[in-house]
């Protein structure tokens, strides 16, 4: 069983000066992050946390809320991130199949929770009697629960390991390379892998991490140009927002990644032309977070291609069980020690999606004969808006719930800001009094924002094949022609 020692106290024995940690709130060195992150978890402890129990927490970034996770690491905890952007209904859905021993929010969770609860303000005015200072990590231990929404709607918990995290660290280190002064600029949300990851490679490599509580462009610069970050991790539609102040980049960025959704090559081009040097990424929740990484050299020719795998990640494209050749398209395929050792409490999606001793992703892409990745369609039909996901299917039920609506079919739409915008094609009673805003209503109730359809369009059928599937490329050029539904 390969084991580390605990990743922060080693930081904070060997570089007890250097800068941890920066958020509004303050500044850490790992010396005086150790010191808030061992009394958090003896406060923790004192409550009865500990190894493989799992907390869940509802919680913006802020300093607090970084203690906390690594505080839960220390304890060998897995750590249960809730999508802050989720509404009552969808978060309880999660709380009862995570069942954690004990979930910490703001203040903000909206809902009798069904286990026990407390506000992370409480939390932290608590006196451990003793606090946590060291712990002994096993790579085989869960690590997080990270959840995803299957295609039928049901959410699935990726279970993320501490070697899951320790290899993601390694694998980035290998493409990227280290610089003991890295900064890097934090604006993702903690309940997606990739803003986690962040926090554990720069825990690993003893570099800091600068933490934005929200996405604002303009502050965003300023806070990258006065701290001198040399690192960011965006979306495509943050990179936009960005390159729109018409401001050069900060001279310090030595790299942005971009993830979560496709990205255009001509974002990509326009970014280094104002000197943000971008480069598109390939990764997933199941792989803990990119694992497909194009190099800066390579970005003028190959900039509509994500790269080659970091080590050790292998991929593969696989069509009708077997390998193709370089340059053809199927399904990519993934092995290495990043990715997840399955779905929790859901044996059956586990061996679909990892059995054989591969990760099916369910995308579909082509090697070229250099080993360069292109990613085209989502097998899953997955819609990226600014780099969430949405899942049709989930939104669809939630649309068949109104009384009027007799079918509907949810798809994505190009868009040059969001990547995506999400639409839905609608077939209504004849004689219905439904509008737009009242749907939109009804909607919110059981919908995270980012969730609800842009645009509507009124049809008379939803295309489908012979088995009853929607056919939504067929949507999607139909769309063109469609008037958007937005009478009043």
């Amino acid at each position: 069983m390969l084991t580390s020692p605990d990743w922060l106290r080693h930081q904070a024995l060997t570089h007890p000066t250097r800068l941890a940690l920066v958020t509004p709130e303050g500044r850490w060195t790992f010396r005086a992050l150790d010191h808030e992150v061992a009394r958090v978890a003896g406060i923790l402890r004192q409550r009865g946390v500990g190894a493989q129990q799992r907390v869940a927490f509802h919680l913006l970034p802020s300093a607090s809320t970084v203690f906390l996770i690594h505080a839960l690491t220390r304890l060998r905890a897995v750590m249960v991130p809730l999508n802050t952007r989720l509404t009552a209904p969808e978060l309880r859905r999660l709380l009862v199949d995570a069942d954690p021993a004990l979930v910490v929010h703001d203040g903000r969770l909206g809902l009798s929770a069904p286990c026990p609860e407390i506000a992370i303000q409480e939390l932290l005015r608590e006196s451990p009697e003793d606090a946590v200072y060291d712990a002994q990590l096993s790579f085989e231990d869960l690590h997080a629960l990270v959840y995803t929404s299957g295609t039928t709607g049901r959410p699935k918990g990726v279970e993320l390991t501490v070697g899951n995290q320790w290899w993601s660290a390694v694998g980035f280190a290998l493409n990227a390379g280290l610089d003991p002064g890295d900064r890097w600029m934090h604006v993702m949300p903690l309940f997606h892998v990739g803003g986690l990851t962040i926090l554990f490679r720069s825990l690993i490599h003893g570099s800091a991490v600068v933490l934005e509580p929200r996405f604002d462009a303009f502050r965003v610069y300023q806070r990258m140009r006065d701290e001198g970050c040399t690192l960011l991790s965006v979306v495509p539609t943050m990179l936009y927002r960005l390159i729109a102040l018409n401001d050069p980049a900060p001279p310090q960025l030595r790299l942005v990644l971009l993830g979560g959704a496709p990205a255009p090559a001509a974002l990509v081009h326009a970014a280094w032309d104002k000197g943000y040097p971008a480069v598109p990424t390939y990764g997933l929740t199941e792989t803990c977070s990119q694992i497909v990484t194009l190099d800066p050299s390579a970005v003028r020719e190959r900039a509509t291609t994500s790269g080659r795998p970091n080590l050790p990640t292998e991929v593969r494209i696989v069509r009708e069980g077997r390998s193709v050749a370089a340059g053809e398209f199927g399904e990519i395929w993934v092995r290495g020690p990043t990715v997840a050792r399955g779905y929790w409490h859901n044996p059956a999606e586990t061996q679909a999606t990892f059995g054989d001793g591969w990760l099916k992703t369910g995308d579909w892409g082509a090697l070229d004969a250099e080993g360069f990745l292109t990613v085209t369609d989502r097998v899953k039909d997955i819609i990226i808006r600014g780099g969430e996901n949405v899942y049709p299917s989930e939104v669809e039920a939630r649309l068949k719930e109104v009384p009027d609506v007799v079918d509907a079919a949810v798809f994505g739409l190009p868009d040059p800001e969001w990547g995506q915008i999400v639409a839905a094609a609608l077939v209504l009673k004849p004689e219905t009094s439904l509008t737009p805003a009242a749907l939109r209503t009804y909607l919110s109730a059981s919908l995270a924002s980012y969730k609800m359809p842009s645009k509507y369009f009124r049809v008379e059928d939803i295309p489908r094949n012979a088995s009853g599937k929607i056919l939504r490329t067929a949507l999607m050029e139909r769309a063109g022609s469609w008037k958007e539904w937005t009478c009043e």
